[in-house]
C-alpha cells in the first residue's frame, strides 16, 4: 500500500505542476507580445522573460515550473544550440499542447520568418486568456461542489440547535 500511495503522491505533484504551467501560459504569451511589440527579437524576448524570472525568484524565492523551463531553454541558447531546436525542445519538454503550439510558432518564425508573428501571438494570448477564464470557472464550480457536504452538515447542526429547545 505504501508503494502505491507514494506513487499517487508523485502523480499528484505532476498534476499540480501541469496545472501551474497551464496557469502561467497566458502570462508568458502576453510578455512575448509586449516585448516583441516593443521591437525585441524572439531570442531577446525569450531571454528577457527568463532572466526577469531568475532575478525575481532569487529575490522572492518563488518557483514557477514554466518559467524554469524557459530558463533552461535560455541556457540552451547561451550554450550554442540553434534557436529553432531550442524552441522545439521547450515545447516538447513541457508536453502541454499550449506550449508545443508556442514552440512550433516560434520555431516556424525562426525558420521561415513571418511578419505577422505579433498578430499570431496576440491571437494566441487571447485564446490562452479565454482558456484560463474557463479553467477558473470550472475550478469555482468544483469548489462549490466540494463545499456542499460541509454546508449540509452545518445546516443539520443549526436545525438540531433549534429543534432540541423547541421540543424540550
Amino acid at each position: 500500500a505504501i508503494f502505491f500511495l507514494a506513487d499517487k503522491d508523485l502523480h499528484d505533484k505532476l498534476k499540480n505542476k501541469k496545472e501551474a504551467m497551464k496557469h502561467e501560459y497566458p502570462d508568458i504569451v502576453q510578455k512575448f507580445v509586449l516585448y516583441m511589440g516593443a521591437g525585441m527579437t524572439i531570442r531577446n524576448s525569450f531571454q528577457k522573460i527568463a532572466l526577469d524570472y531568475e532575478r525575481e525568484s532569487k529575490e522572492n524565492g518563488i518557483f514557477r515550473p514554466a518559467y524554469e523551463e524557459l530558463l533552461y531553454a535560455c541556457r540552451e541558447l547561451q550554450s550554442g544550440v540553434s534557436e529553432g531546436v531550442v524552441y522545439e525542445h521547450f515545447g516538447r519538454r513541457i508536453g502541454l499542447q499550449e506550449y508545443v503550439r508556442l514552440g512550433t510558432l516560434l520555431q516556424q518564425n525562426v525558420k521561415k520568418g513571418n511578419a505577422a508573428i505579433i498578430d499570431r501571438l496576440r491571437d494566441e494570448a487571447e485564446k490562452a486568456l479565454e482558456e484560463r477564464m474557463q479553467s477558473s470557472r470550472r475550478l469555482g464550480e468544483e469548489a462549490a461542489t466540494k463545499l456542499l457536504f460541509p454546508m449540509v452538515m452545518m445546516l443539520l447542526v443549526v436545525m438540531l440547535l433549534i429543534m432540541v429547545p423547541a421540543f424540550s
